[in-house]
């Protein structure tokens, strides 16, 4: 079973496995208030493509207190608690083994879930073959797949540790983030602290994003949500307009 986000390395591992199981192969796709909106219907549809046997199941990682009060743990307890979840289904199904999209830059970065994928006995098949982001783009453009897909986060990670999360906040940033999604955007990021929300964009879509067109109804948005807005360009990390508006 592949644990399936719709993600650029999971689509990748997707692709892989199916070529090399058929119908052997089951995709589980969870979903839940911390999905940013939209990846569901990218694994939806890259599976039925496919012709993967795709499952979709509802979480709520809200009722894991890690999660809840927004914890450095925070990961560890939500992906310990998908992996039980999977592993439930799998054995209902006579599955034995589960794997991730897990990869070889992924062991860069602070990540609390991987130690519970490990500790669960999740496979990670990227990770095994050495491969790194630019190799799985490249791979995935011979293939025909997303490539350039921007890397996607759960909605949690727009808030710092230990502001305690909640249905309504994360909803509120994933429509901000769906709003300009819808039109083009795609390095798109708001980090929300107290009543200031971040806008990270990509530096190649700041001009667009300047057009009063845009910008004027996206702060409105915003203030509507409840946030002033900061902007802060993340190819350069520097904070290029620190202003409210």
């Amino acid at each position: 079973m592949l644990l399936f986000s719709g993600g650029l390395d999971s689509s990748l591992l997707l692709a892989a496995a199916a070529r090399a199981l058929g119908p052997g192969l089951t995709a589980l796709t969870c979903t839940g208030p911390h999905t940013v909106p939209g990846e569901l219907a990218a694994a939806f549809a890259l599976a039925r493509r496919l012709g993967v046997r795709h499952l979709v199941r509802e979480t709520d990682p809200l009722v894991l207190p890690d999660f809840r009060h927004n914890t450095p743990q925070r990961c560890y307890a939500c992906k310990k608690a998908l992996i039980g979840q999977a592993w439930k289904i799998a054995g209902a199904l006579g599955i034995g083994e589960i794997w991730d999209g897990t990869n070889l830059d992924d062991l860069a970065d602070y990540r609390p879930g991987l130690q519970a994928a490990r500790e669960a006995g999740v496979g990670s098949p990227l990770l095994a073959a050495s491969l790194g982001k630019a190799a799985i783009r490249a791979l995935s453009r011979k293939l025909g797949l997303p490539w350039d897909r921007p890397p996607q986060s759960c909605l949690a990670t727009r808030f710092p540790y230990h502001t305690p999360l909640t249905r309504e906040a994360l909803a509120r940033v994933g429509r901000a983030e769906s709003w300009l999604r819808r039109r083009g955007f795609t390095h798109v990021r708001l980090r929300v602290k107290g009543d200031t929300a971040r806008l990270e964009l990509s530096s190649a879509e700041w001009c667009k994003f300047l057009n009063p067109q845009i910008r004027r109804p996206f702060t409105a948005l915003a203030a509507r949500l409840g946030w002033g807005l900061e902007l802060y360009q993340v190819a350069v990390k520097e904070v290029i307009l620190n202003v409210s508006f």
